[in-house]
């Protein structure tokens, strides 16, 4: 490797320009393979349909043509509220992304059904008041109530619901294009100054808020987090033309990774927009380590060329070794079935690899072309120490290096009492399972979800269960009737008595085979007169069977296929994974058909993935086999490890004490932790081997620079996050937090602690 990177050296310092082309031509030519590649930005996309659950899901939203469930909320006087769900349906419907706007059941047929759909109990009192007209008793019971239907949501006082179902489902919608502001901003006008206030629930609402909310919150602080890190970096490289030359090596490792990653799988998903960050992160840090190691050794008093050789043999090592495990790493993570791990382990590899050439021939080429151009000028200042060549400096760590180098037993023992400490922490960990919590705090729709279960005892979200006939819909909801799970359980089933044919026979007795006239009864405000005259028209129009359905009725609960959909409402309106379970678990011993999209928030935040485990020894074996290789000795492989296995551990402790939960989000980052660990490990150790005459503080302290600027850089570029008010991405934030200045502790201490040690020299 050495002679492989000081070969590297003599070619950029012999013909830069070609050294330079021969790096970015083939990376211009898979950018060049961008445009024509598919870009598939929803979420459907690195959804991972091989899990039995969720790609049930996704298969009966298809097949039902289920779209999105949009719940709007209205609330004000009553005598205002049925003209306003009028004005709010017939606004959304003349919109194109809306497939059908609705009442839950509609009311007008449901006052003229009354006695066909009534519990049976209600029936027989308004029977009994035609029948025995002087029970006075039966009258009392009648009057006091309420026509309600099973299962149902009818009217509360002061609150309507509309269903919105939406043409498409919006896990299918591309980010940041969602319809649903359009349909928000149509029903608002429509209700404007109809003093009745408007709320919006269910999927469609949340994800557009969320995605609408986290990138605009990103788009603000993405420049300032440029702006901090390219200031930072102003220590290492004060120059413009040597921060433009790694911006250079940064866009075009990008490019080219988004071209492979195309090239390979076709399409390009919402995940290739997080790599980024990766190769952001560790892209720099090929270059810190590389700026530092240069301006060190001119620092030192050798010439240019004597400079640039040391430091791509010297510093390059350990990109080359550091960079090649982080990739494989990343790269074993994309042969896991699930296609998020694919998509962002494939980009995240790839995008190393590329950036790998891309830094070891472009920033020594383009040092080498500055050097030819100003000769003549600076020909003295440059082989000989100067301003600018001075060793970067890092308050308080040649006093950490010098204090783990000189006590190196009472360093561990610290060490490890820290850790022990962390690790204590565990038996507090906490996994987040419910999905609101790591979704953007400022959507309005996460609190309606909740003001809509605890109004009308719904949610946009319900189980579905398929039925073969009436008769089995109405078993399916039989069986949950009472389920503490469950709120309510809707269908035609419901709707529809099974005794209609009960009721038929005994209007017909009461009132002859036409309705017949009887003895007219009281006034019209009369609770008697208005059972008989609803019972009479009941008699003359017959029960009602499938055909005669309003239009909304039949298409919210008869599939395409004919079949007879069950809605099966959650008690708890939380999107909680480990509830979610549950519930699909009790719904599935009915109908193993059934499913609903909390099956996916199962999937998403609890899912089981048996193949971590393969994932992460085959990782952990990768590793080792590198650093084997690399540096060929088992006490050199065990300290470059040192670091990564003293700080992760300790960051999962730490965020343990703290009381941050762990969720998907958090899970994304660690791979960050371990390949920056083990890269600020194999770093040292390099620095240690390549010259056994130096005190092994000098070598500590010489990397512990160049660490301590990535991990400054990095941490700045990660904080932003936090003031993103996403509780998913403030955890991401947190974990790199607390890991990235635990590797770097770990590397300027635990590591020349145990290598004084191991090798006998301080």
């Amino acid at each position: 490797m050495r002679r492989a990177l000081d070969a590297v050296a003599r070619w950029t310092i012999r013909s830069p320009r070609s050294a330079i082309a021969c790096a970015v031509v083939p990376a211009l030519a898979l950018a060049a393979l961008l445009p024509t590649t598919t870009v598939d930005l929803t979420f459907t996309g690195v959804m991972n349909r091989g899990n039995e659950h969720v790609g049930r899901y996704f298969k009966m939203s298809e097949q039902y043509e289920l779209g999105g469930l949009l719940l709007v909320l209205l609330e004000g006087e009553e005598e205002r509220l049925d003209e306003a769900v009028d004005r709010a349906i017939e606004a959304a419907s003349v919109l194109p992304s809306v497939a059908a706007a609705r009442r839950p059941l509609p009311l007008e047929w449901l006052a003229e059904q009354a006695p066909w759909l009534v519990e049976r109990p209600l029936f027989d009192r308004w029977l009994a008041l035609v029948e025995r007209p002087d029970d006075v008793a039966n009258l009392a019971e009648f009057a006091a109530s309420a026509v309600a239907l099973r299962g149902a949501v009818a009217s509360v006082p002061g609150a309507r619901l509309v269903e919105i179902k939406m043409a498409k489902d919006p896990l299918a919608e591309e980010v940041g294009a969602s319809p649903f502001f359009k349909i928000e901003a149509a029903i608002e006008s429509a209700l404007a100054g109809s003093g009745v206030t408007v709320g919006f629930s269910g999927l469609p609402a949340l994800s557009a808020g969320d995605q609408e909310q986290t990138l605009g919150a990103i788009k603000r602080l993405t420049p300032i987090s440029l702006v901090l890190v390219l200031l930072l970096f102003r220590i290492v490289e004060k120059r413009p033309g040597g921060m433009l030359s790694v911006a250079a090596v940064l866009i075009l490792s990008i490019g080219a990774a988004l071209g492979a990653v195309g090239l390979l799988t076709g399409k390009l998903t919402v995940m290739e927009t997080f790599f980024g960050v990766t190769v952001f992160g560790l892209g720099i840090d090929f270059a810190v380590h590389l700026f530092v190691r240069q301006r060190e050794e001119l620092a030192h008093g050798r010439s240019f060329e004597q400079a640039l050789r040391r430091t791509l043999s010297g510093a390059g090592r350990g990109v080359v070794a550091g960079g090649i495990t982080t990739a494989g790493a990343f790269l074993i993570a994309a042969t896991s079935p699930d296609p998020v791990a694919l998509h962002l382990g494939l980009s995240g590899g790839l995008g190393l690899l590329f950036c790998l050439p891309l830094t070891l021939l472009i920033l020594p080429s383009v040092w080498v072309l500055r050097q030819r151009r100003h000769r003549r000028r600076v020909e003295t200042a440059t082989e000989a120490p100067a301003g600018r060549a001075t060793p970067v400096r890092v308050p308080g760590l040649p006093s950490v290096v010098r204090w783990a180098t000189e006590r190196p037993v009472r360093c561990l023992l610290v060490s490890a009492g820290l850790l022990v400490v962390a690790l204590a922490g565990l038996p507090r960990l906490q996994v987040e399972t419910r999905l609101e919590r790591i979704m953007n705090r400022g959507v309005p729709a996460i609190a309606l979800v909740d003001r809509i279960q605890e109004v009308l005892g719904t949610n946009g979200a319900p189980w579905i269960l398929a039925a073969d006939s009436l008769d089995q819909a109405r078993d399916f909801a039989g069986r949950l009737d009472g389920h503490p799970l469950f709120s309510e359980t809707i269908s035609l089933g419901t709707i529809l008595p099974a005794d209609l044919a009960e009721r038929a026979a005994e209007l017909h007795r009461v009132f002859g085979p036409q309705g017949g006239p009887v003895e007219a009864v009281g006034g019209i405000a009369d609770p008697r007169a208005l059972a008989v005259a609803a019972l009479r028209r009941a008699a003359a129009a017959g029960p009602p069977d499938i055909d005669s359905l309003p239009p909304g009725l039949r298409e919210k609960f008869i599939a395409p296929t004919g079949e007879f959909l069950v809605f099966a409402y959650a008690a708890d309106s939380k999107a909680d994974g480990a509830l979610a379970r549950r519930q699909r678990e009790v719904v599935q011993a009915i109908d193993p058909r059934s499913s609903g999209l909390l099956a996916v928030v199962e999937g998403m935040m609890i899912g089981d993935r048996p193949w971590i485990p393969w994932i992460a020894l085959s990782i952990l074996g990768f590793v080792l086999v590198v650093l084997c290789v690399d540096f060929r000795r088992p006490a050199s492989v065990l300290l470059a490890v040192l670091p990564v296995l003293a700080a992760v551990p300790f960051t999962l402790g730490v965020l343990c004490w703290v009381g941050i939960p762990f969720n998907v989000m958090t899970w994304l980052v660690l791979p960050l932790i371990f390949g920056l660990g083990i890269d600020d490990g194999i770093h040292v150790v390099h620095r240690i081997l390549d010259d056994p005459a130096q005190p092994i503080r000098g070598a500590a302290l010489s990397v512990g620079r160049a660490i301590a600027m990535t991990t400054l850089t990095t941490t700045a570029s990660f904080s932003i996050l936090l003031f993103t008010d996403h509780p998913g991405l403030e955890t991401m934030a947190a974990v790199m937090l607390i890991g990235l200045p635990a590797c770097l502790l770990a590397s300027v201490t635990v590591l020349p602690a145990a290598a004084v040690l191991l090798v006998g020299r301080r």
